[in-house]
Parts: C-alpha cells; structure tokens; sequence
C-alpha cells in the first residue's frame, strides 16, 4: 500500500504536488528517514493529541519530541498524547505506526512546527512502512498555510 486511500484522495483532491520515496521496511518516523538517507530534522511526524474537545495532531521534526506544555500554552487547551487505539481507528487505512504527519486529510485539526517551515523538503510517512511522501518547501508551507504553528517541540 504506496499511499493510503485517504491521504491519496486529499493529495489529489488539492492538486498537491509530491514525490514518493521508497525505502526498506522501518517502524518509525526516524528510523525512516536514515533509511531513506534523508535528513532527519526534515522528516515530519505527526503525534496525534486529544483532550476534552476532540482530537489534534501536531507535526514535528522525528528528531524532537513534541512540546505539551508549549501547545497547551498557545492553544489554551489541555492535550495529552492520544490512545494508540483511537490513532488506529482515526487512522484505519494506515499502518500502525506509519501515520502521516497531514491530519488535515483526516479532518484533524493540526499544529505544526516552526522548525519545519526553514527546511528546503519536508518528507512523511505516506501510511504504511516503506514509502515517504516528500514536499518542497513552498508545497509544504502551502498545506500548513492556514494551520496554526509555533516552536512546539524540543
């Protein structure tokens, strides 16, 4: 499975343009792109968040962890990482483990990090354990054009 239907259909559907990447079978984001031998503060990941109003993702670089404290702050919310069951149910046509950092496709609210807007790719998982989808920068500062964004991991 290259992409997942519903990621397909958004990527489609905004005529969103993306290269696929191929690479060995890995279980995390991180892991990923040393398999893909790209740069890992370029791989995005998304941490799927919930609290009392619903569910969130935020996307950080694989080589950091997400920031409750600062989301919570800038948000004015109260997150905490979600149940992998309810990741596996939002995300039910990915692997586990290989969500894509483009919850916005699974009608998600997101977040995303700063660091990822100075890079001149971004990569992600495409929803299964072999194949990233990567962006430009400009593709990428499109997609999370509307998203609310700051300094949320470290």
């Amino acid at each position: 499975m290259p992409v997942s239907p519903t990621l397909q259909k958004f990527l489609n559907r905004g005529d969103i343009p993306y290269r696929l990447i191929r690479h060995p079978y890995t279980e995390t984001s991180l892991s990923a792109a040393l398999a893909a031998q790209v740069p890992v503060r370029q791989m995005a990941k998304g941490v799927v968040l919930n609290d009392d109003e619903g569910f969130m993702m935020a996307v950080v670089p694989s080589d950091r962890r997400v920031d409750l404290y600062a989301i919570n702050q800038q948000l004015g919310r109260v997150f905490s990482p979600a149940a992998q069951q309810d990741v596996k149910i939002l995300f039910g046509d990915c692997t586990k483990g290989a969500v894509p950092a483009l919850g916005q496709a699974y009608n998600m609210p997101v977040i995303w990090d700063d660091h990822l807007a100075h890079e001149p790719d971004c990569y992600m998982e495409a929803g299964d354990h072999q194949e990233l989808l990567c962006f430009s920068q400009s593709t990428f500062k499109q997609v999370m054009s509307e998203k609310p964004h700051g300094m949320i991991s470290h």
